[in-house]
């Protein structure tokens, strides 16, 4: 019974995000928590257990690359990159 019930709340779930008729993070939020608090996933499980938690190692990782991106961002380097790189390639010009 708890198998369809998970199934269900990740059909409608990706349908929601499939069809873009809701706003992605309050989807997964709310798939999330219903299914935490229909007791369809272990609650400390999800946080602390070693192969079917979170994994804080990528987590922390993908943290420390979002900030290290937002910083170098407001240099403009990736600006400087990209029209560096467009002229390299000698790119066709229009109109």
């Amino acid at each position: 019974m708890s198998a369809f019930a998970a199934l269900a709340i990740f059909l409608v779930a990706f349908y929601f995000i499939a069809t873009e008729k809701a706003n992605k993070v309050k989807v997964v939020l709310i798939a999330a928590g219903l299914m935490a608090v229909l007791g369809l996933i272990p609650g400390a499980g999800v946080f602390f257990a070693e192969h079917e938690g979170i994994d804080w190692n990528v987590i922390f990782l993908l943290l420390g690359m979002m900030i290290i991106v937002g910083v170098i961002k407001q240099t403009g380097v990736f600006d400087y990159l990209a029209i560096w790189a467009a002229k390299k390639s000698r790119a066709a010009r229009t109109g």
